[in-house]
Parts: structure tokens; C-alpha cells; sequence
């Protein structure tokens, strides 16, 4: 899987809303983050965030924008 966004992108947004692309899991979490969203909370949370590209877990800006 290559990385959508680099880790800047992340560190970038911290304190802002991000939404977790649509994908084939069903469960509360990625279903509550792919339509409300969260809070990149800090560095730390971005790196992690960063590293969650590797599982298909895709992250963009606005619910209107998919990155594929």
C-alpha cells in the first residue's frame, strides 16, 4: 500500500477535523470517523494516524472529497 498523504499532512492538521475514507470494516469506530470525523489531538496522534495508511485506513479533509 503506498501512503496517500505524507507526514506532514498529519502534523499539519493537528487540532483539526479529519474523516476516515469509507472501507470494507463496519464496525462503530471507522463507521463514527468516516462521517463525524476526529481530531488530530498531537504530534503523536498524527505519526499514528501517518501510520494507519499501511491498513487501507485513508484519511481526507471534508466528507464532500475522496482521495480515490
Amino acid at each position: 500500500m503506498i501512503k496517500v498523504h505524507d507526514k506532514q499532512w498529519f502534523i499539519d492538521r493537528i487540532g483539526k477535523r479529519i474523516y476516515r475514507e469509507k472501507n470494507i470494516c463496519n464496525c462503530q469506530v471507522c463507521t463514527t470517523v468516516h462521517k463525524e470525523g476526529l481530531i488530530i489531538t498531537d504530534e503523536q496522534h498524527a505519526n499514528y494516524l501517518y501510520d494507519c495508511q499501511e491498513l487501507d485506513l485513508i484519511y481526507y479533509e471534508n466528507t464532500n472529497r475522496k482521495i480515490r
